[in-house]
């Protein structure tokens, strides 16, 4: 009879440690489940809808403007017409960039160097208040070093698909690449583009000097 009652008493002390540890070992799961999806919610991505264009605020234009400056400074070298600046939580240009193709290869993508630049200066809390402005989006290659540094912001003036359309109005062979829209590979940050009106007719003047000099 003790000796039942004993069995009985271990089985249910057993039971009970697993029911308590089960419980412990969820209740930490849930709590980290809430700090990731609150850390998360810090860097919320906001996708414009594809190809539609965009109202840029005063700031956003003059930094906009900056990058057709260096497209032009591109385009006075020989390479094709893109620029990009990168911006801090002040509104102020760190660090600027432009195609330099001819000079170094086909990968010397100005957003390129910019995340380079950033991963090599900044910490990760200042690259995610960055926004980077550029004339033209990402590609794929320059979409991924963006997201890999996690640089915050991307504003562009025209888009993949325009350059794209672009390109077949001026009879130039197309990229060897598939351009898949940034918000597609960037997780976090913001996006912003295309642009409209006078800046955007200015980079379309400028890629169809290039290619039809």
């Amino acid at each position: 009879m003790n000796q039942n009652r004993n069995i009985i008493m271990r089985t249910i002390c057993l039971t009970l440690g697993f029911v308590l540890s089960s419980l412990i070992a969820f209740t930490q799961s849930e709590n980290h489940l809430k700090s990731t999806n609150n850390s998360e919610k810090k860097y919320v991505m906001t996708q414009n809808k594809l190809d539609q264009e965009t109202e840029f605020t005063e700031t956003d234009l003059k930094f906009l403007k900056d990058c057709l400056e260096l497209a032009q400074e591109s385009l006075d070298a020989g390479d094709k017409p893109f620029g990009s600046v990168l911006v801090n939580s002040k509104n102020e240009v760190i660090a600027t960039a432009r195609n330099r193709v001819n000079e170094k290869n086909v990968l010397a993508h100005p957003e390129i160097e910019l995340a380079h630049w950033a991963l090599e200066n900044l910490s990760l809390e200042e690259r995610q208040n960055l926004k980077m402005y550029t004339t033209g989006e990402h590609c794929p290659m320059c979409a991924g070093a963006h997201a890999w540094a996690q640089i915050g912001g991307l504003y562009y003036l025209s888009s993949a698909k325009q350059l794209g359309e672009w390109l077949a109005e001026f009879d130039v062979a197309p990229a060897p690449i598939i351009f898949i829209p940034a918000g597609e590979i960037i997780k976090n940050g913001t996006i912003k583009g295309p642009g409209k009106g006078e800046l955007l007719d200015q980079i379309k003047k400028m890629h169809q000097s290039y290619y039809q000099k």
